[in-house]
């Protein structure tokens, strides 16, 4: 059984830790320093592509290749004062030390506060020695997840039971041009797409049922009414397109939604909000979900914990893959990252373990950016993709 440690961050005048193995019973806490709480979001604005209040998506992208993560080096110095200042040197040691007491790299779920919500952790570069002259991702010490509240847990229904993949890529959104603000997150479809590789993995397992890339993407007709349907004999969801999320000055995220073909009864379009998942009946999840869109999974930047990636596990997802900060499309990045970190969510949500096997995945291109500084390996889009885990 792979051991746990459970870490959470509180807010009040300062930011404290709390760390604690799951089979045993006495926690730790330290505060952290005092700036945290600033530093961070301020840092973390200006790394992002997250549009701020005036800027356009495009302008926020180009910027965003312009800061911390638009270089190796940049990018190496931003997770340095990260994992400094966010992960106590205590704990790096009680991971290292039960790795080699257990002969197997531990678990660590965190449970971050709201200003911490966009850390991508896993790619934190941790102390080894108390210079800093050794370092590692945190990764590399443990596999990382994402934690839930536990008010979640207590409500969480349980997960459907069948055996498709339901897969909703870049579905049309009613009464937007393939080159407007909801249009078009894939392109033009091709038959050569490397996505098409999504038809051969899965067989007469996906859904809907095709014989062609061209078929699976930019359909007309998935709405909230067949995707209710869909989940119920599904043992996993892909979902790749739009997302809006709600804005951070909101107590709740409940009016985050992912866009799909509905319309209401005037022919307009009508998302598919959080709070729809949670009040409209018949809504049940399968265990592995993923959300690949823009913020599908900032539920806990908010005070009051929600957005689409906790509904979805309130509904019945035991682990969920989304997206903590805006997706750049390929579009917008060389070498088709996006398809990249499609691909790489899918695969891993077939494995044993998808927290460890997306992890790898993330580490490989954490060092591939390092060695080369390739756009396909921009951080800003894999580093993106962060999993909620329900570990009971």
């Amino acid at each position: 059984m792979t051991a746990t440690m459970a870490l959470a961050y509180a807010e009040a005048e300062n930011c404290w830790a709390t760390w604690q193995w799951t089979d045993r019973p006495h926690p730790e806490a330290c505060r952290l320093h005092p700036n945290v709480l600033v530093a961070v979001p301020a840092a973390m604005a200006l790394t992002l592509p997250d549009a701020a209040e005036g800027e356009s998506t495009g302008e926020a992208i180009d910027r965003a290749r312009q800061g911390p993560f638009g270089t190796p080096e940049a990018t190496v110095n931003l997770l340095d004062q990260l994992g400094d200042g966010l992960i106590p040197g205590e704990i790096v040691l009680a991971l290292i030390d039960r790795a080699q007491r257990d002969g197997r790299k531990p678990r660590l779920r965190i449970q971050p506060s709201p200003a911490l919500a966009q850390v991508p952790w896993p790619l934190l570069r941790v102390r080894l020695n108390a210079d800093g002259s050794r370092r590692s991702w945190l990764a590399e010490v443990a596999d990382v997840c994402l934690g839930v509240p536990r008010d979640v847990l207590a409500d969480a229904d349980p997960p459907t039971t069948g055996t498709t993949v339901v897969t909703v890529l870049d579905p049309r959104v009613p009464g937007h041009a393939a080159d407007s603000a909801l249009g078009s997150v894939l392109g033009r479809p091709d038959p050569a797409d490397p996505l098409a590789e999504l038809i051969a993995r899965h067989g007469p397992r996906l859904v809907p049922a095709v014989t062609g890339y061209p078929d699976l993407v930019r359909r007309r007709d998935l709405d909230r009414h067949w995707l209710r349907s869909a989940l119920g004999e599904a043992a996993r969801f892909l979902y790749v397109g739009h997302v809006s999320a709600a804005g951070v000055e909101l107590a709740t995220g409940e009016s985050s939604a992912m866009h799909l073909c509905c319309v209401d009864d005037t022919g307009r379009h009508r998302p598919l909000t959080a709070a729809a998942l949670l009040t409209e009946p018949g809504w049940r999840f399968p265990e592995r979900v993923a959300l690949l869109g823009c913020g599908s999974g900032t539920d806990l930047r908010y005070p009051e914990p929600l957005g689409l990636t906790l509904a979805a596990v309130l509904r019945g997802a035991r682990l969920v893959t989304s997206s903590i900060w805006t997706l750049p499309t390929d579009a917008a990045l060389a070498g088709q990252p996006l398809r990249r970190l499609i691909l790489a969510v899918d695969e891993a949500h077939d494995t044993a373990d998808p927290v460890a096997a997306l992890g790898r995945w993330q580490l490989e291109r954490a060092e591939a950016w390092l060695a080369g500084g390739d756009e396909a390996d921009s951080p800003l889009v894999w580093a993106a993709a962060a999993t909620h885990l329900v570990d009971r």
